[in-house]
């Protein structure tokens, strides 16, 4: 069933292109468009909770590339597949980003290769949410990633072993580590930090997975009111919540995509993505 809405929602996509040209746009521009909407619909079904969110920017922001730079040279499906294949590229761990990425068309015969740099670090000004009682930090460095605590532990209002405690989590939590400062890494709910936890207590998911331990809850779909040592992680139940602009660290990546298109030409774009506070790779 989720298939089929997929390929509905597509098909729907790719038909509103159609009618793009009685409005006076062009197939470049409509390829952008179609890059966008498809690209936010494949990302939709991607990851849970914050990852959905940051699954579907990350689809739309690639989608939107792909479509503008070679959509006169590719047919919209090439543009879905191509994006996606663009996504899972930039997805890749820093030290597996070097090996080329292939794509091949299923219908049409063009191909390319997705080639990306060596990965590097770029300071710049980011915006971040947190809870009204999680003290702000002036910089860190971005993460955006999922994370599992390795036991029962106690998430506090500062970077600080000595901080006040705001709440807990049980053993097995997957949350999003939204960055890091010194050894505390910041908890993400729903893309709001909600405190800090000791860098010791946790580890990345992916090597969690790869010694055979899997998540026992994720925090961004947990009843969170209904606990005690989660409730004042409920989003819900506080009316604002502040935001900061933050000196971040963030990872950066030259990308070189060389396509062939199905009737023979070849083009090549060369760009740098940067990974931003939500989790998206974006052109600077």
């Amino acid at each position: 069933m989720r298939k089929k809405f997929i390929v509905t929602m597509l098909a729907v996509a790719i038909a509103a292109s159609s009618g793009c040209a009685q409005l006076g746009i062009n197939k470049q521009q409509a390829g952008t468009a179609v890059g966008v909407v498809a690209g936010a619909v494949v990302g939709s079904f991607i990851g849970k909770g914050n990852g959905k969110i940051v699954a579907v920017l990350l689809a739309s922001t690639i989608g939107g590339f792909i479509g503008n730079k070679i959509g006169a040279m590719l047919d919209d499906q090439d543009k879905q597949a191509l994006a996606l294949r663009t996504q899972e590229a930039l997805s890749l761990p820093a030290n597996d980003s070097a090996q080329p990425v292939s794509w091949t068309s299923a219908h049409s015969g063009a191909s390319a290769q997705i080639v990306q740099g060596k990965e590097y670090t770029q300071t710049k000004t980011v915006e971040v949410k947190r809870a009204p009682k999680i003290e702000a930090v002036p910089s860190m460095k971005l993460i955006n990633e999922q994370y599992l605590t390795k036991s029962s532990s106690n998430v506090r209002a500062a970077p600080n072993k000595n901080a006040d405690k705001v709440g807990g989590l049980k053993a097995g939590t997957e949350f999003t580590a939204v960055g890091s400062t010194g050894d505390w890494i910041l908890v993400g709910r729903k893309g709001v930090t909600v405190g800090y936890i000791n860098r010791s207590l946790v580890t990345p998911k992916s090597e969690a997975v790869a010694k055979n331990v899997k998540p026992a809850a994720n925090l961004d779909e947990m009843n969170v009111a209904a606990d005690k040592e989660t409730k004042a992680f409920d989003l819900d139940a506080i009316p604002t919540l502040p935001s900061q602009q933050v000196a971040a660290e963030t990872s950066c990546r030259p990308v070189t995509v060389s396509l062939k298109a199905a009737d023979g030409n070849t083009e090549q774009e060369q760009n740098t993505f940067c990974k931003q506070a939500n989790g998206t790779w974006e052109l600077i």
